[in-house]
């Protein structure tokens, strides 16, 4: 229930009272965002009239994708016009080194901790997620600001792209099973190993269970991150109509844990 989401939000930020949530986007969108996504107060800072946080999103988005970071003209254009940056907000002394050098921010001042961008699709409700991090450790920070920022937007379905052997399907997997979609479309820079997943937000006693990491179905098989011909076999068929799920919490030991949901 929606209960149960407010209230394990609030004890997510009463252990690390520091945080704060806010939205980084364009004034024009304003009206139709939710500004206490499950009981949490979101302070919505305009992006025509914040231009040194940009910067500073726009540098920890480059440190934390490297080669694929957004560029500044993909910030302006597709990210802050058109929808809104979820944000948590920290001292900079909690930030990992790696931001904290590349920022060269004092210890008290105020810091992106974490983040997430997901687009709004022609689709209603559903949103494409484009972009998260975290450099926040040990907090489960990146699990909290997308939940958030999804609850911000309104989401009742999410369509994202991540990597077999990547560490944060483990975290996509927080928010509920990541139904199979199919192959990226267009392909991607790291296409071999990348699939287009979807998550179902519209049970929300479902999505707080996911959350503790509780009454997760088992897994009917485990495949291994570097078995690129299963995995791929799997997307023929998620393709074709199979319904495939990643299973919290998604991968273990190098395996995906899949299972098929049967018809009906």
């Amino acid at each position: 229930m929606a209960g149960e989401l407010a209230a394990q939000a609030q004890a997510f930020f009463a252990s690390t009272p520091e945080l704060s949530l806010q939205a980084l986007g364009s004034g024009e969108h304003v009206p139709s965002l939710d500004l206490a996504p499950y009981g949490i107060p979101v302070t919505h800072l305009l992006a025509e009239h914040n231009a040194e946080l940009a910067r500073q999103y726009l540098t920890l988005n480059q440190l934390a994708f490297g080669g694929i970071g957004v560029p500044r003209w993909v910030l302006s254009d597709l990210y802050l016009l058109p929808g809104a940056i979820g944000l948590l907000r920290c001292p900079a002394r909690l930030l990992k080194a790696p931001a904290r050098e590349r920022l060269l921010l004092a210890d008290e001042e105020s810091a992106i901790g974490a983040a997430c961008y997901v687009a709004p699709s022609l689709t209603p409700g559903l949103f494409v997620g484009v972009s998260l991090f975290s450099f926040l450790p040990g907090r489960g920070a990146s699990a909290w600001v997308k939940l958030l920022t999804l609850g911000m937007v309104r989401a009742k379905r999410l369509r994202g792209v991540t990597q077999w052997d990547n560490p944060a399907v483990r975290v996509h997997s927080r928010l509920g099973p990541m139904r199979l979609v199919g192959r990226v479309p267009g392909g991607h820079d790291y296409d071999e190993r990348t699939f287009v997943y979807e998550t179902d937000l519209s049970d929300e006693a479902r999505v707080a269970r996911a959350m503790l990491r509780g009454d997760s179905p088992m897994p009917g098989v485990r495949i291994p991150v570097t078995d690129l011909l299963a995995l791929g076999t799997l997307l023929d068929r998620a393709e074709a109509g199979a319904r495939l799920e990643l299973v919290p919490p998604g991968q273990d030991a190098g395996h995906v844990l899949v299972r098929e949901v049967p018809p009906g």
